[in-house]
């Protein structure tokens, strides 16, 4: 079908969207969950869906019970099936769907926070907290090829061929009861466990974290315990 009556055919809907996704107050809120309840995967009761949410592939991101979307989130779900070059980061606390997002219950997700599960997964566990404009990266492009890292043609970005392309993945797991705090930036195949906390502005870039640990720096590192006592 020719593009132009597919635009003519999807823009009621279209402008529909935009208009629950920009509308304020209790009707908003109202008709955000009603429309996502039967998009997302899963969307759990007493769950929050602020103004300006996106979500991208909605059939791959799962949402708890008691949660709160904040205002200008970007969830980025699904699976890359293009051809371009990946280097691939396992992570053995992540055992679920690839290319899912899945976000617990009584987890807030702060205003204009970016999570990129694509291809890989991002999961959230429960009673997890993200402040504002923190960013996930478990599907990114990376700045150079790994199979040929002499090539100068490799560009980074999306926007040139993808033979020009390396991408890297690496799901990432986040323990139960686990701050992340403000600015924070967290990249592929990382695994932070229960009751950890990650300070402000960290590049969380080591794979592993032990529970109850207190992390910061760029690049982060364990700085520390969360709680004084621990078992």
């Amino acid at each position: 079908m020719n593009r132009k009556i597919i635009a003519i055919l999807t823009f009621p809907l279209d402008l529909y969207l935009q208009l629950i996704t920009y509308m304020p107050g209790k009707v908003g809120f109202f008709l955000r969950v009603r429309y996502w309840r039967n998009k997302l995967k899963h969307l759990g009761e007493s769950t929050s869906i602020d103004v300006g949410v996106y979500f991208q592939n909605p059939e791959y991101i799962s949402i708890g019970d008691n949660c709160w979307i904040d205002r200008g989130v970007v969830i980025l779900a699904g699976i890359d099936k293009s051809n371009r070059e990946k280097i691939i980061i396992n992570n053995k606390h992540y055992t679920f769907e690839k290319g899912v997002v899945h976000i617990g219950d009584s987890v807030h997700i702060g205003v204009g926070c970016i999570i990129s599960g694509i291809s890989a997964g991002v999961y959230i566990s429960n009673d997890c907290g993200l402040s504002a404009k923190c960013s996930l990266y478990a599907f990114s492009h990376h700045y150079k090829s790994r199979k040929s890292p002499k090539d100068t043609s490799f560009s980074f970005g999306p926007m040139v061929d993808h033979n020009r392309q390396c991408l890297i993945e690496g799901p990432i797991f986040i323990g139960e009861n686990t701050g992340i705090a403000l600015n924070t930036t967290i990249l592929p195949g990382v695994f932070i466990l229960e009751n950890s906390f990650v300070a402000i502005n960290s590049v969380v870039m080591k794979k592993k974290y032990a529970p109850n640990s207190l992390i910061s720096g760029n690049p982060a590192r364990v700085t520390g315990t969360r709680f004084d006592t621990y078992e």
